[in-house]
């Protein structure tokens, strides 16, 4: 058989495989059912301690279901606020520092924060939900840096307690969170 021959099975192959992938992706898509539980409140703790200060942040996540949408697939839409209306929870900013993930970069910007989770991840739809990690509360270190030709990038990663201590001096004393629900979906 010639190279080309093989290399046009090989193509056919592959592109059977993704063809069945994406049907089947739109197949349990469009397919969605509502949850059993369309919302809940989940409370959390947050106490550490930075620069000889101890700081505690208590609220409430709150989780709604909106519904299906989507343009390409009927997904289930989900609302995740914070009972006291605070939108971000900024633990640490500064500008003109050097990065922790490639110490030799300076960042214009960098910022650590709570991320409390997602309502895909306290709502129990793990169908619906990204990366584990992404879903569950927390701690985010955010940087923001320029290269040439004028290219602004933003990269975002989950730090442990070792790296808050190490880096920003930065101590966990609780960090509680709810756990999720288990719930159910069922056509109406």
């Amino acid at each position: 058989m010639g190279k080309q021959k093989v290399c046009r099975i090989c193509i056919s192959v592959i592109s059977c495989i993704v063809c069945i992938a994406y049907i089947v992706y739109i197949f349990r898509s469009c397919n969605q059912a509502p949850p059993t539980i369309k919302e809940g409140e989940f409370p959390f703790r947050f106490v550490y301690e930075m620069d000889g200060e101890r700081y505690e942040i208590e609220d409430i996540v709150v989780c709604q279901y909106r519904g299906i949408s989507g343009i390409y697939s009927n997904v289930r839409a989900w609302s995740t606020t914070l009972k006291s209306g605070e939108e971000n929870i900024r633990i640490l900013a500064d500008e003109n520092v050097y990065s922790i993930l490639s110490p030799n970069r300076l960042n214009s910007r960098i910022s650590i924060y709570l991320h409390y989770g997602r309502s895909t991840y306290y709502m129990g739809d793990n169908m619906n939900a990204g990366s584990i990690t992404d879903e569950k509360p927390s701690l985010r270190y955010s940087e923001v840096y320029h290269s040439p030709p004028n290219k602004i990038h933003h990269k975002t990663t989950p730090l442990t307690e070792k790296q808050l201590e190490e880096h920003f001096g930065i101590k966990i004393l609780e960090f509680e969170f709810s756990e999720p629900i288990r719930n159910t979906f069922k056509a109406e």
